[in-house]
């Protein structure tokens, strides 16, 4: 069951049947079933650094082994010129393969938001520096066309820790920003390639992440980039 906001968490000027959508998505441990568009969709993350990278290129795998074809691309890596030149070429290439998803990974909140994708997932460190650069984010990406935001806890001791960061997080973001958050998961230090090889756990967690992307429809249609100004 999903669990409710605690009423001092809650905003008092936010209207009662936005919380009960806010209360409703806030820690579900089952996401509501999205319907899935059709052709090639885009998920796209913002990194803290490329050591994130194995993040994507993992969930890209697990989402192929699924029978969701996907395809990933780093797009500080992917075109000399601009991240914006790749997002193009990336999808391209995704579409050429056959692909269901397009995975998107970058640094740049700027360019995730000259694209105007409606779907954003957050790779957010367990540190309080973590979710420090994480509200910054969130907050540059706040506005009129604010995209709906998923958050992966990376690194956390055990599931209590994920939780505890992941709070902090959505209850700073949803009481100053009015921004929601949704959890789609964490992945605990022991799985992390500083601590070992990939290995079954690692594909566990993964697989769990996936299913939530999956069942709560967690990507964008593409568009051409628009420039809509900075957003680091």
């Amino acid at each position: 069951m999903p669990r409710q906001l605690n009423p001092a968490w809650q905003r008092k000027n936010v209207s009662s049947d936005h919380l009960a959508k806010v209360g409703a998505r806030f820690l579900s441990d089952g996401p509501q079933a999205g319907q899935s568009a059709e052709g090639c969709q885009v998920i796209s993350f913002l990194l803290v650094g490329s050591a994130q990278e194995w993040i994507v290129s993992d969930l890209c795998g697990v989402l192929t082994q699924r029978g969701r074809r996907s395809h990933w691309q780093n797009l500080a890596t992917s075109h000399p010129q601009s991240e914006d030149d790749g997002v193009g070429a990336a999808l391209n290439a995704a579409q050429a393969a056959g692909s269901s998803f397009c995975l998107l990974a970058t640094t740049s909140a700027a360019t995730l938001r000259r694209h105007r994708f409606n779907h954003l997932i957050l790779l957010v460190p367990a540190s309080l520096d973590g979710v420090m650069t994480a509200y910054r984010r969130v907050k540059g990406m706040a506005g009129e066309d604010t995209p709906e935001i998923g958050v992966v806890i990376v690194g956390p001791r055990d599931q209590h820790a994920a939780w505890r960061y992941f709070r902090k997080l959505a209850v700073g973001t949803l009481r100053y920003l009015d921004v929601p958050l949704l959890n789609l998961g964490f992945l605990p230090q022991e799985v992390t390639p500083e601590n070992g090889p990939p290995d079954h756990h690692r594909q566990n967690f993964l697989a769990r992440i996936s299913e939530r992307l999956l069942s709560s429809g967690f990507h964008s249609p593409y568009s051409p980039a628009t420039d809509t100004g900075q957003a680091e």
